[in-house]
């Protein structure tokens, strides 16, 4: 199974076309080509209808479902992408949003996402809504989604194909806030449709980098075993490792080293985990990187 091709069709292992890739790979290839252009949607008919006037064989009817289950995803996406009115929408919908206490306008799309409301959220996707409606900061509707541990939500955004790696203004995503809280259901979600485990803000920071700054060992875990580089260096010259022992954080600590994180990288400035946790009084810490061979002198 080709993760890029899962995560460029948005969909889940069990929808995946695996006939189509194993019997017909050459098609499986264009469709991936042709994916959002303009054209697409014709060699999705010369699929489905028989254009030739039946001078070919069918497809055994396994591949033709995949292949169908592929146009209709496709569909719906073009659909999606259209230039959306935030006024002509049906009065039912509005009424509907009024009696759960909120307006239709992009503010109140974003202020459901955060409250967790999923009846308003389901309106406002009914309705096809922009899923990349974002607020001044760049926070999308899935970020605060994410942000704010509403799985449920998450998910029926990511289905209507919400950008899980739109940035905000500082280069942060949903699966960068969803660490950073430690919604770590939030974070398997994402990283179960592709999210970029190593994605980078502006300054650098990772998902992991987040997760270790607030303690949070489940969703550090997650994003590990999802092949998360527990080395990386943001460009403040902070590793994970780093902000988890100036914090305090033991558990984390014992969890970045039993994956192979470097305790004796230094910062700019020459501190090193060690340092940082002492400086903290962070006794646990402390020991732990003093028991380790050819630890550097605290600084």
């Amino acid at each position: 199974m080709d993760n890029k091709i899962q995560a460029l069709f948005n969909v889940n292992s069990v929808h995946y076309p695996r006939e189509l890739a194993r019997q017909y790979p050459a098609i499986l290839k264009k469709i991936v080509d042709l994916w959002n252009s303009e054209t697409v949607d014709a060699y999705f008919s010369e699929l489905i209808l028989d254009t030739r006037g039946d001078q070919r064989q069918g497809f055994p009817a396994e591949v033709a479902e995949e292949i169908l289950r592929l146009s209709v995803i496709n569909t719906k996406y073009r659909e999606s992408q259209k230039p959306h009115s935030w006024i002509r929408v049906p009065e039912k919908d509005k009424l509907e949003l009024v009696n759960l206490g909120y307006k239709y306008t992009p503010q109140d799309y974003l202020a459901a996402a955060k409250a967790g409301n999923v009846h308003a959220i389901n309106i406002f996707l009914r309705t096809r809504a922009p899923t990349e409606t974002h607020d001044e900061l760049g926070w999308t509707v899935l970020t605060h989604a994410a942000a704010c541990g509403h799985e449920n939500i998450a998910s029926a955004l990511i289905r209507s194909h919400a950008g899980i790696e739109s940035k905000d203004r500082n280069g942060y995503g949903p699966l960068h806030w969803a660490a950073f809280h430690g919604h770590h259901s939030v974070v398997k979600l994402l990283l179960e449709h592709h999210a970029d485990v190593n994605a980078s803000s502006k300054l650098g920071w990772t998902p992991l980098m987040q997760a270790a700054t607030q303690g949070h060992t489940l969703a550090a875990s997650l994003l590990i075993d999802a092949g998360a580089d527990v080395n990386r260096i943001s460009n403040d010259h902070w590793t994970a490792l780093h902000k988890a022992s100036a914090n305090g954080h033991t558990d984390v600590v014992m969890l970045l080293l039993e994956h192979g994180a470097d305790w004796s990288k230094p910062r700019h400035n020459g501190s090193t985990a060690l340092s940082l946790s002492a400086t903290g009084k962070h006794q646990a810490i402390v020991e732990i990187l003093s028991s380790l061979p050819q630890t550097p002198l605290v600084q």
